[in-house]
This record gives structure tokens, sequence and C-alpha cells, in this order.
């Protein structure tokens, strides 16, 4: 069990007056006023603030920033005012600056803010706070008004290397993204996954802490470029990418501190119910590849209070000064609900647990010390099923058994791997879970005295730990050469489907030399779309063909009758066919399947609204052109539409479904004019007939 001894102890708000012999010179020359000056001659301070004094610069509070090694602290605004001003700005204050801050800005200015240098550390607090990915800023300072207090500029020093490593880090949570998708997962085992994630990948950082360097600010031991990066933090790193994970996913959660053991964790809402969650001491601090505790996962405050105080004489004051910040969707209150502290299926594990598919796969003692079960765990219908279970003694050194199991699982694509005293095997979770092949056998190497403790991530590599001790000081180890990610080959079909049975096909990868076997569904006719349009003698319908095809049937159902059969169409390579059997002002739905002696393939359904065919007649009178037509059934209109010799159709009217002629007066003698009527409803048209007439 690992604790912080780490706090960081900087002054607080130690004024730095900036005084070099330029600016001794200028007392002389602007009579004792000391004006600001620039950092560089490209972007002169604003010289127009004549309402501001001196300008002084002070060194920025960085106590409660998590990334610096702070904790949750208090409100120190002590003008209520000022601090409901803060907090009422402070979305808008974030966003701008952490908008600097990813652009490498060297300041901000914020004259416009009215921030003073009571509330100034708060809002840059929170807003750092809010972003733990943000971890390249080696500090900051801000440039004052001495009369009025007011803050006028925010300046930023970044890491020597900080563009890299933001790049870095933005690399390291993008492959975290990939390797663990919440989409399908309930709140509880989303915070599993991020809970198993940190303490089978991330060392405790035990160094100690490091002094604060002007240049490149505090350690990476308090952040997430520690954790994803380094794979080595301290609790800080633990609870912000926590945090910052959780809340991607959507699970309303905060950051909890207590200066009493100087240390930070995690919140969680899951279903309305507050929860604490210490990844940290659930890793153990002697970093054991595969050690995963789960005493402080979702647990109360009162659970949390006593293990703590349980856990060394030192906390025996507990945590009772927790704070908690950084608090996303919702206000925290007390934590007391107990109910995933019995009868989940991760109580009593100290080894990690595996996702995959909808299963966690976890390891443990069974009913008696010489036992070991591998269980399987979904959280959709509540069932832990024992998929495998195993006889093995743990000797120590003196040949005296030790009576607890200590085998470890490790998940690689399909292969479940889990170790015993001896021996290191797996199991094909995509073919057999019930059956284990053994690889390594320390008993070639070592007769008696050792044992396998550990299996899992040393920083990037996975390993299997030999000891004489369970503490796992490490005498031996082995690479475990799990494959992490295939790449397979290209699939060789063993069995061809048909249609009455189903195919295989052999794939093999080419970084492990793995081999699987993939069920090749039976042959099956392609889905037929139907395209339907109006013609003037029915509705034209259009298809896809697939040419393992007999031929097509054609269903149809007038308004929302029921679908029969009107047609079959034989030949794979029909493709078409008007239904003539239709009336104007009726909808029909149509449905086209493909079918051999085999089976019949699937369809999708289409809709047409039928409207005939319009036939316009044009005649000359003395009034000009008159256009006529016949009522079209299912005509809601008529849209007419004319051109003058080769020129372009353009519609000259539109009517109601009662008018069947329309008078021209727009005519020229000598003039040859063509004319259609569209008959319509809606947006669905039916056909025409053109009608051509020479003005005389």
């Amino acid at each position: 069990m690992k604790y912080e001894n780490v706090r960081l102890t900087e002054a607080v708000r130690r004024i730095r007056m900036i005084f070099v012999v330029g600016v001794i010179a200028a007392c002389v020359l602007y009579g004792g006023k000391i004006p600001a000056f620039a950092e560089d001659t490209q972007e002169q301070y604003d010289s127009s603030q004549s309402s501001y004094g001196q300008l002084l610069e002070q060194e920025g509070d960085t106590s409660g920033i998590l990334q610096f090694g702070g904790q949750i602290i208090e409100d120190e605004a002590s003008d209520s005012s000022e601090a409901s001003l803060a907090a009422a700005n402070s979305k808008k204050y974030e966003s701008a600056i952490v908008g600097a801050v990813e652009k490498f800005s060297p300041r901000l200015n914020v004259k416009s803010w009215g921030l003073t240098t009571r509330n100034v550390a708060n809002v840059v607090t929170t807003a750092m706070n809010a972003h733990p990915e943000v971890v390249y800023v080696a500090r900051y300072s801000y440039l004052y008004d001495q009369t009025t207090g007011k803050v006028v500029y925010l300046k930023f020093s970044y890491k020597p290397n900080a563009r890299t490593e933001k790049k870095q880090l933005d690399a390291a949570i993008a492959e975290v993204n990939k390797q663990i998708n919440t989409k399908n997962m309930k709140p509880a085992e989303i915070v599993l996954a991020y809970h198993e994630f940190l303490t089978s990948t991330v060392a405790y950082d035990t160094s100690g802490a490091k002094e604060f360097d002007p240049t490149t600010g505090r350690d990476h031991m308090y952040d997430m470029y520690g954790v994803l990066v380094k794979r080595s933090s301290v609790c800080q790193g633990y609870a912000e990418t926590m945090w910052y994970f959780l809340r991607k996913a959507g699970v309303p959660s905060g950051v909890a501190t207590s200066q009493y053991v100087n240390h930070a964790w995690n919140v969680v809402n899951i279903g309305g119910k507050w929860y604490h969650v210490d990844a940290t001491w659930d890793d153990p601090a002697s970093d054991i590849p595969g050690r995963s505790m789960h005493d402080y996962f979702l647990v109360s405050f009162d659970t949390l209070n006593s293990k703590t105080k349980a856990a060394s004489s030192d906390y025996y004051l507990g945590r009772y000064d927790t704070k908690v910040g950084n608090v996303w969707k919702g206000t925290y209150s007390n934590a007391t609900d107990k109910r995933y502290e019995k009868g989940q299926f991760w109580n009593g594990v100290e080894k990690v647990i595996f996702y995959r598919k909808g299963y966690w796969y976890s390891i443990k003692q069974g009913s008696q010390s010489s036992y070991y079960q591998i269980n399987k765990y979904s959280f959709s219908n509540g069932v832990n099923t024992t998929i495998f279970t195993g006889q093995d003694e743990w000797l120590d050194t003196d040949g005296t058994t030790l009576n607890k199991q200590y085998g470890t699982l490790f998940l690689a694509q399909e292969k479940l791997y889990f170790c015993t005293s001896r021996y290191v095997a797996w199991i094909d979770l995509e073919v057999n879970e019930r059956k284990a092949w053994a690889i390594y056998d320390i008993r070639q190497k070592y007769v008696s005295g050792v044992n396998i403790y550990g299996m899992g991530y040393y920083g990037n590599d996975v390993v299997i730990w030999v000891s004489d001790t369970p503490s796992c000081t490490r005498k031996d180890a082995y690479y475990l050469g799990a494959c992490m990610s295939h790449k397979w080959q290209a699939g060789e079909v063993t069995k061809q489907p048909t249609f009455t049975s189903q195919g295989s096909q052999k794939y093999k990868c080419s970084n492990c030399g793995y081999t699987k076997n993939v069920t090749l569904d039976k042959l099956k006719l392609a889905t037929v779309t139907v395209k339907t349009k109006n013609t003037g003698k029915g509705i034209s319908l259009t298809w896809n063909t697939d040419s393992k095809a007999t031929g097509y049937k054609v269903y149809r159902r007038t308004g929302k009758g029921a679908y029969r059969l009107i047609k079959t169409v034989k030949g794979s390579s029909v493709r078409s066919m008007v239904d003539r059997s239709v009336v104007g002002g009726k909808t029909y739905t149509y449905r086209v399947s493909a079918y051999n002696s085999y089976t019949k393939g699937g369809s999708k359904a289409k809709s047409q609204y039928y409207i005939g065919c319009t036939t316009a007649r044009a005649k000359n009178t003395s009034q000009g052109v008159r256009v006529s037509w016949k009522k079209t059934k299912g005509a809601a209109g008529y849209k007419i539409y004319k051109k003058t010799g080769s020129g372009r159709f353009k519609c000259v009217k539109v009517v109601k479904a009662k008018t069947t002629t329309y008078l021209d007066r727009r005519v020229k003698s000598g003039t040859k004019y063509t004319y259609f009527v569209k008959p319509y409803k809606g947006k669905t048209a039916g056909t025409y007939k053109k009608a051509s007439v020479k003005y005389r």
C-alpha cells in the first residue's frame, strides 16, 4: 500500500518587482513613474490603458492546481462579489485560458474580465483543473495595477518540450480510447474499465517530491503525461486521468483530496448516488505486474475512512477533511450507499480484471486455499460463471504451503493467459474457454524455492515475475510474448459456403502465428431494391439483379392492404416491368424478391402514388391559343408549360383539378407554340403528351 508524502510547498502570491537598470533609469526620465514594459518589441502592452497605474508582476498561486501537485482548496476570495463574478464567468474564463495555453500563447489580455488579485488564482486553478490534459505549463504569473488591484494580463511559461509532450499525450489518449470502448457499458463497468487500466499499466512513482523548477515547472509525476506516457505517477495523476476519461464517457464524477493523508482520488455518481474510487491505493506501491486490489472501488465515505485509518497509525485522522472539486454533472453529496461493497464479482479479487465482448474475466481463490477459479461476469444479466478451475499450491522457501492463491490473468486478443505457481497457460476464448494450454514451466529451471507471483505490464512490456516471496521481490523474469495486436494475412477459404451449408475461412497472424477459423454464412441472394416511376401505361418498376437468382417475384399492395404476388419474372438478368393494372389516385407499394430453388432473397419496399397521363390539345382562337385536356385521375392540379419555337419550356400557369382549359393570350401570329399539361399532387407528378400549334 502506498501513501503520498508529496506536498506542494511554495509561497503563495510572492510579489516579484521587476527592476532592471533600464527601468531604474526610467524613474528619472519619467519623474519617478515606472511604466510597464513589454517582453519583446513585437507586441507592447496596451499603451492606451491610461486609467491603470504601475503594473506589477506577481507569481501565480498553483497550490490548488492538480497538475502541479496541488490539492482541492477553498475559494480564497474574501470579497464575495469578486468570488461571484469569478464563478459566474468561469466557463468563459476556462475557454479563454485553455485556448491560450493550447496555442502556447505567452500571455492573455484579461483587463475586461474584472479580475483582481483576490480571485485570479481561483479562476486559473478552475480552468487548469478542468483540463488535466494541459500538462505543459511550467508556471504562470499575472500583471496587475497596484492602485486598483485589477489584473490586466495573465502570463504563461511552458516546459522546454511542451509541443512534443502535447503530441505524445494526445497520441496516448487516442490509444486508450482505442483500447477501451465504453459505448455499450453500464456506468459501473465504465468506472471499472478505467480503474483496471490504471492499476494494471501505471506504476506508482516512489522517487519522491521534486523541487519546483521555474523553467520546467512541476515534474510529470503529478499529471496525465506521467500516467499515460511515462507510465509512472503519484495520486494526482491517477485521479486526474480517471476523471478525464469518466467525463468523456459521460459518468458524473469529481476529484477528492485530503491534506490529512496528503492524497487525491475520485468520486463518481452512479444511479444518483455518490461513491469513492481510489485507484492509487488499489495499486500496490511496490509495482507487482497484474496485482490490482478492489478495496477502494465504489465504496462509501465511511468505508473509505475506516479502511484509511486501519491501514496505518499515521492516518489516525482518516479523511475527514476531504474536499471535492472538479465535479462534472451534479453536486457532490456525502457518499453513504454501500451496495457495491458486498455481493459484487470484484469483491475480494486481488488481480486485474479484464473485459472482452461483454464479459469481465477474473481469477480468485476457490472454496479452499488450494483451489483457484477463473470466472466471467456479465453486467447485462448479473451472472458470474466459472469457466475454469484448478488446484495449485504456492510453497514457501522452507517447503511449507502458503494458504493463499496468487494466480494472475492477462488478456491479449482472444487469449486469456493465467499463471499458477509453476505454469503459465492460456485459454482460447474463441474456441474453447474450458480448455487450457501450458506454455511456460519454471520448474524446468527452478526445482523449488520460487513461484510465479506476478504477470502483466511492467512499463511497456508484458512480463512474468518469479520470486521467492509473495511481496514479489523479483528474482527472475520472462517476457510473456503476448500478441497485443493481430495482423491477419489474407484468409484462405477451406470450405466454400453454399445455399444449404456454411463454409469456413482460415486466417493467420503474421505477428505471432496464431490461426483462427471464421465461419462463412450460407450463400444468400441479394436484397432487391425497387424503384418506381409513373408512366402513361402504368407504374414502371426497375430493380437490381443477382446472377445467382432464377428469377424475381413481384409483390404489390394497395393502400394499407396485404401484399399479393402480381408477377413472377423468370431470368436472373431481367430487371424491369410495367404494372398496367393501376388506377389513378391510389398508392401502391411494391416489393421485389430474387429467388432460386434453395431460397428467396430480401427486399426493400417502395411506394408510388399513381397519376395517369394528361394529353394536351392546342387550338387557335381569335383571342389566342386555347389549351384543353381531360381530367386525370389522381391529380390535385395541373401545371401548364409552354415554349416558343425551339426555346425552353416554362411553367406559365398552375390550375386546380377542376380546370380543364387554359387560354394563352400572349401569342404572336406566325409563331409556333408547344404546350404540355403536367398533372400533379404534392411532389408526385404524372406523365403528359405535348401539343403544338402555329398561331394565325
